[in-house]
């Protein structure tokens, strides 16, 4: 009896510990998941510069000069778009006849993944955060731009660190101007 009862505290002990690892698994499987999905969505948006598509706009369908990806700190969703003023920034309230669009629905991080931080290099090439921030890429070349909500340039990298539900685990998204998406 004493024997069984010991295996039943080693077999216990075991399946705890499998259980915690299992859940440190399935944090890193969503949030690998989570960096792929935004690099794939960004060459999304890239590729439908490049294919000079046409968005359905309250006018009628229109060749938007520029589509982009707005991405918010602390946010699990972000946004692909068509900017249709080309003034470099998101803004679905124009009060005019052609508004910034959506491209599709609002795109949201599966397993609790949300943008930790939006980093760029100053022009001293020093870090700096910003809260907001819009990767743009213009018809008929794909010239990319990267810049803060106000259509303000931040350089030529953004590195968008996404987290893991818990915080503990953090992948980085790089974009360059240059066109290069890396995960690291």
């Amino acid at each position: 009896m004493v024997e069984v009862v010991v295996m039943m505290m080693i077999i216990m002990v075991i399946s705890g510990m499998v259980l915690v690892s299992f859940t440190g698994l399935h944090e890193g499987a969503a949030l690998n998941r989570g960096a792929r999905e935004l690099a794939l969505a960004i060459r999304r948006v890239q590729n439908t510069s490049l294919a000079v598509t046409q968005v359905d706009t309250r006018a009628g369908p229109k060749t938007p000069p520029a589509v982009g990806i707005r991405l918010a700190q602390g946010a699990s969703i972000y946004i692909l778009f068509a900017d249709l003023t080309r003034d470099n920034e998101y803004d679905p309230m124009v009060l005019s006849d052609d508004p910034d669009v959506k491209v599709g629905d609002d795109q949201i991080f599966e397993g609790g993944v949300k943008i930790k931080s939006l980093i760029y290099l100053d022009a001293l090439g020093s870090p700096q955060a910003v809260e907001v921030a819009n990767i743009i890429f213009a018809a008929p070349e794909a010239t990319v731009f990267i810049g803060d909500q106000d259509g303000v340039t931040l350089g030529d990298t953004l590195k968008i660190e996404l987290a893991a539900a818990s915080g503990r685990l953090t992948k980085t998204v790089t974009v360059r101007t240059s066109g290069q998406v890396s995960i690291k």
